[in-house]
């Protein structure tokens, strides 16, 4: 007969040990917990009727050990639930909160990134409104402007210090500051 001690040791232990498993996997068990505990007296055999389970049935049961098992597979599974709502939680927020602005606002982002060089000419930026240099700029083909926007060029930093703007984005702000 085991103690009380004894079948919280079990408990424990076998709750340790799953939630190791399930943790350091990071994967979903193929088979139940239920199958992964079921006591090694249980055979069957395709065609023949399975051995020991009438007879071992009601002792294990009763048993401290299929009480701490039985008690062992509740837990688990309560603890698997909780961590896969806690996972789905998380997945959500990160969603929503890297999940691109619905609409972009190019006159807030020049003001924010492009202001201090285009709006003043600093180290021979094209100024916002000086239209023979943007045209001289544009005579080169977007594709290379957007590469020397992405790139950086002499003294303008990569992306324009648009680190948020998509390749879309920045595309926009250049049309944005040839029209002017």
């Amino acid at each position: 007969m085991h103690s009380t001690g004894t079948k919280s040791y079990l408990r424990l232990s076998l709750v340790g040990s799953a939630l190791a498993l399930i943790l350091s996997s990071g994967a979903v068990l193929a088979q139940s917990v239920e199958d992964n505990l079921r006591p090694v007296g249980q055979v069957c055999l395709a065609g023949q009727p399975c051995v020991g389970t009438a007879r071992n049935a009601a002792a294990s049961e009763s048993s401290p050990v299929a009480e701490a098992i039985a008690e062992t597979v509740e837990t688990v599974q309560e603890v698997a639930e909780t961590a896969t709502a806690a996972v789905e939680d998380v997945a959500e927020e990160v969603a929503e909160a890297v999940a691109p602005a619905s609409e972009f606002d190019v006159q807030a982002a020049y003001q924010m990134s492009c202001f201090a060089c285009h709006g003043t000419g600093a180290a021979g930026a094209p100024k916002l409104g000086d239209a023979a240099v943007w045209e001289e700029r544009m005579a080169k083909g977007m594709d290379a402007v957007m590469a020397n926007v992405i790139n950086g060029l002499n003294a303008m930093p990569a992306r324009g210090l648009c680190f948020n703007c998509t390749d879309d984005n920045l595309r926009t702000l250049v049309e944005y500051m040839a029209a002017q």
